[in-house]
């Protein structure tokens, strides 16, 4: 065997051929190895590294391709697959029949001219065969690899009886009813955009990741540039796969993936923060599950990581490794337990979703406020963290009934109308579209010089989020809730002129003490008061209701 060292990225495009011929025998549904992958990748990403592409040669044929990238720490060269931290999976580029002989002459030449080395081989599907006959190779030449694995589920198609598997998950977490409210407040629609709508993609997932860490750099510099390159393929193995959930045409959801002969990888998802009630990045993963299952594709890869929601969809797992080998040579063996020390303590806390939810949610809380966070914004964040640990919430349930009167105390007018939600997604809050999502009618200020809402009533429920009470509403009564104190008076006026029959409800905190005193003067009784203790893992909330017999006091703990 020969080995032959490809040295530039011009130079590959003399094996394109080779080289996809290689996998098409294979039948390859890794994209990470495909030639348009690595060449582009090498082309934007990797001019900057050092890349050692090696090709063997037995007789007169090339067998197989290593991509590798090499870096020195302490004196020691660290061989890794190309694509690390980038690519999800690896492996090597070799018909079968010469995969364990070509990896035995690579790796003997390797170890033979460099004294200190280690290698460091991250995305190895423990399915692959790259995996299978590497970790062999290493073992019988008795240089133990430390293994870790991070955990990979998948959906197979051909497995399972998709239309009764399909409709029984998209029930799971109320996704089929969060659908249907989206739909019946506006239009909601997927498509696939083409090149000169990537700019949203971007743009949304940034706004996903604003006050969240993000590891994937998916948006930054040469790596945008890179995946915004990959759109352009017209390679018949390799694909970009792109979808965006598109509500009244505002994009507030899309997936990038990529499909490679009959396998489907999710890359990338990312959703607009203030459509998060809604579930719309679930939405849409329903949705490409079954394009893909209609396309005709064997598998959807769901990718590395523990996250709930591909756990939910999963028909089976597999495990993506990093082995980490190193020559004999006591340096070698130095910086490998400093790299398997690392790995294992990164595996260890990735295999917690608590753990990466706090990296992920609170951390990025934490960063995106010492960036742009403003005095009010700390002030929150500090009474939010101290309630985690001690609080006390008092909240007042006042009731307006009935009015006898026909004619409201002032003349109202049309001072209020109905709010849309297309009006409420230029407010870019999401607490507005949450109101929506939770079944409220909000209202607006029909003569204000800019839209925004000023209260908004429930028919259902009444509910108290800071406390997490949410109960039915007696019939012919309605629940008020964002408004504002100044504004209490005209908003009853209002109310008692467009529902004169009904009663009304409003809660007022412990601190709102001038409007539970207007409100006491507009007439409104106060029918309970719910008090609310914490201190550590201690809790008690005491419910106090006011009839007329005198009111009676109930517990809970």
């Amino acid at each position: 065997m020969q080995l032959i060292r490809i040295r530039t990225d011009d130079e590959l495009t003399l094996y394109k051929d080779i080289w996809d011929q290689i996998l098409a025998r294979e039948h390859n549904d890794n994209p990470f190895i495909e030639y348009a992958w690595f060449y582009n990748w090498w082309k934007i990403i990797g001019r900057k590294k050092r890349v050692e592409l090696y090709a063997v040669k037995e007789e007169e044929n090339i067998i197989a391709f290593f991509p590798f990238t090499v870096r020195m720490q302490w004196g020691v060269r660290i061989y890794a697959f190309a694509g690390e931290n980038i690519a999800n999976y690896s492996g090597i580029i070799a018909l079968e029949k010469w995969l364990l002989s070509a990896s035995t002459f690579v790796f003997d030449e390797l170890i033979k001219k460099h004294r200190h080395v280690i290698f460091s081989f991250h995305g190895l599907l423990e399915s692959s065969q790259s995996s299978k006959v590497i970790e062999q190779y290493f073992v019988e030449r008795q240089m133990r690899p430390s293994i870790f694995r991070v955990i990979t589920p998948y959906l197979a198609f051909p497995e399972i009886d998709f239309l009764s598997y399909f409709n029984n998950r998209r029930k799971m977490h109320g996704v089929d009813r969060r659908e249907r409210k989206l739909k019946n407040l506006g239009t909601l629609r997927s498509k696939t955009p083409n090149h000169n709508e990537l700019w949203q993609m971007f743009r949304l997932f940034d706004r996903r990741w604003a006050k969240k860490m993000d590891t994937s750099s998916f948006t930054k510099g040469k790596k945008r540039e890179f995946f915004e390159h990959l759109t352009l393929l017209h390679d018949d193995a390799l694909k970009v796969d792109i979808e965006a959930l598109v509500f009244e045409d505002q994009w507030i959801a899309f997936t990038y993936g990529f499909s490679c002969r009959g396998r489907y990888v999710s890359y990338v998802l990312g959703h607009e923060p203030n459509f998060n009630s809604f579930g719309v990045g679930r939405i849409l993963h329903h949705y490409l599950i079954k394009r893909s299952f209609n396309e005709g594709y064997s598998k959807f890869d769901m990718s590395i990581g523990y996250e709930p929601y591909k756990f939910d969809w999963r028909s089976g797992i597999d495990f993506t490794r990093r082995m980490i080998i190193s020559s004999d040579t006591k340096r070698a063996k130095l910086v490998k337990s400093r790299f398997a020390f690392k790995e294992r303590l990164k595996e260890t806390l990735k295999s917690s979703h608590q753990v990466v939810e706090w990296k992920r949610n609170t951390l990025g809380q934490l960063r995106y406020l010492v960036k742009y966070g403003k005095g009010k914004d700390w002030l929150e964040y500090g009474q939010r963290f101290v309630e985690k640990f001690i609080r006390f919430k008092q909240v007042d349930v006042f009731e307006l009934p009935p009015t006898d009167s026909v004619t409201p105390l002032r003349p109202v007018g049309l001072l209020f109308e109905e709010m849309s939600i297309q009006e409420a997604m230029h407010l870019n809050q999401e607490a507005i579209i949450s109101l929506f999502y939770q079944g409220y009618t909000i209202y607006k200020d029909s003569f204000a010089e800019t839209t925004k809402p000023a209260f908004a009533l429930h028919t259902d429920n009444w509910r108290i989020d800071a406390l997490q009470i949410v109960e039915s509403l007696p019939k012919q009564t309605y629940f008020l809730t964002y408004d504002v104190y100044k504004n209490i008076d005209i908003i009853t006026d209002f109310f008692q002129k467009i529902k004169p029959a009904h009663t009304l409800w409003v809660t007022a905190s412990v601190w709102q003490w001038r409007k539970r005193k207007r409100l006491q003067q507009l007439g409104y009784k106060r029918i309970s008061r719910i008090k609310h203790f914490k201190c550590g893992r201690y809790e008690r909330k005491q419910v106090e209701k006011y009839t007329e017999s005198g009111g009676d006091v109930h517990s809970v703990h």
